[in-house]
């Protein structure tokens, strides 16, 4: 089985959909489990990543307003590439240039497309185009490239009924995401500098955010959320891992509200290990998003016993929705009042903090192997249709 992973975005970009294709890509080359090429467009800095699988990338300007890029990479080297790896399949994670240049590969070499949806893209959309007529028409551009597939795979259940109120005409598959960390504590002399760097003690919880800053992020709630606290006199440090073009505005609601002695931002951080030291160091991942679907982050925190608070009925609650409330986590609903309450509560009831975080360890985590064995019976039942269908 050889697979070609199309995604708009790669590293230098770090989110999560480049996150995932760069653990679909390794796990699938490292497990032996056939040849694989990623098609990316080219960023500054770009060079700077080696990855132990070949990387196609093509010329890209960016986006107005977004954190994307845009490129045609449609070339005859890239069909080249396609025409040597003998590739089966088209796995595109993105709707835009992704799904446009996998649908003239797909007419090409007569291969199917599997789609996976991980994102709310309308947010960017609405933030980058600010005129209605032209968004809609771009949204309708993009339902028609989903609907094109020849399978749509979602992260997860709510991922996929958001695309199917929106605009996609068939069905979908849950294919959930899964993490590169193992499941153990970091490495203490990494932890031990984050507690000089940051003047930390084992008495004070210690609240983390990793992950783009950004105001659709629902940081706001945990900003007030943080003032509730510290106006009722409870005791924490929070740290905020990752860069985005809403850190300066963050950082300075910080000092508005009196923050600064209790709140840190550690920009972003591309080690792996000092990473996962930050996760291990934190008593509770705090994700107050409603926009993310499935955040890897939380399966990221779940492997270095880190508990999440996340909020009732969200995308990013799913999958820890079927293991029960204050179980594998924590809930509130999405207000500051009670993502402040939630927090006090946690840290009262020692015993429940200590079996929500064994539980987050233990039913939470999911390493990328399980998920690309799942991801290739998959693309093997997708490829057999194809061709079933036609024949006729």
């Amino acid at each position: 089985m050889n697979v070609a992973f199309i995604t708009d975005s790669l590293p230098p970009i770090i989110d999560g959909v480049a996150r995932c294709v760069v653990e679909y890509a390794r796990e699938f080359q490292n497990g032996g489990h056939g040849k694989c090429i990623v098609i990316a467009p080219h960023i500054p800095g770009s060079e700077e990543y080696n990855y132990p699988f070949p990387i196609f990338r093509f010329s890209s300007v960016p986006l107005p307003k977004m954190d994307y890029r845009a490129g045609y990479p449609f070339m005859p080297s890239l069909v080249k590439k396609i025409r040597e790896l003998d590739i089966d399949i088209i796995h595109a994670h993105s709707p835009f240039t992704a799904m446009t240049i996998s649908k003239k590969l797909r007419k090409k070499f007569n291969i199917p497309i599997v789609y996976t949806q991980h994102t709310k893209w309308e947010f960017d959309i609405a933030r980058a185009v600010g005129i209605p007529a032209v968004a809609k028409a771009l949204e309708k551009f993009i339902y028609k490239n989903i609907n094109s597939a020849d399978d749509v795979w979602a992260v997860s259940k709510k991922t996929g009924e958001h695309i199917k109120t929106h605009g996609f005409k068939g069905d979908f598959i849950v294919r959930e995401n899964g993490t590169d960390f193992p499941k153990s504590e970091a490495n203490q002399d990494f932890i031990k500098d984050i507690n000089k760097k940051y003047g930390l003690n084992e008495d004070i919880p210690v609240l983390l955010f990793v992950g783009r800053m950004m105001w659709y992020k629902n940081q706001m709630l945990t900003f007030n959320a943080l003032e509730i606290l510290k106006n009722k006199g409870f005791d924490f440090k929070m740290i905020f891992v990752g860069d985005g073009r809403d850190l300066e505005d963050m950082e300075k609601i910080v000092r508005e509200k009196k923050l600064h002695e209790q709140v840190f931002f550690a920009g972003r951080i591309n080690d792996r290990e000092l990473l996962r030291a930050y996760y291990t160091r934190a008593n509770i991942f705090v994700i107050p998003s409603t926009y993310d679907n499935a955040p890897l982050v939380i399966r990221e925190a779940a492997a270095c016993c880190c508990p999440s608070l996340v909020i009732r009925e969200s995308s990013a609650s799913e999958i820890l929705e079927e293991f029960g409330e204050n179980q594998t986590a924590f809930f509130a609903d999405e207000n500051p009042e009670s993502i402040a309450e939630c927090i006090i509560e946690s840290f009262g009831d020692k015993e429940r903090y200590r079996l929500v975080r064994k539980n987050a360890a233990d039913k939470v985590y999911l390493p990328w192997s399980k998920v690309i064995v799942n991801s290739i019976a998959g693309y093997e039942e997708i490829c057999e249709n194809y061709k079933s269908k036609n024949k006729k």
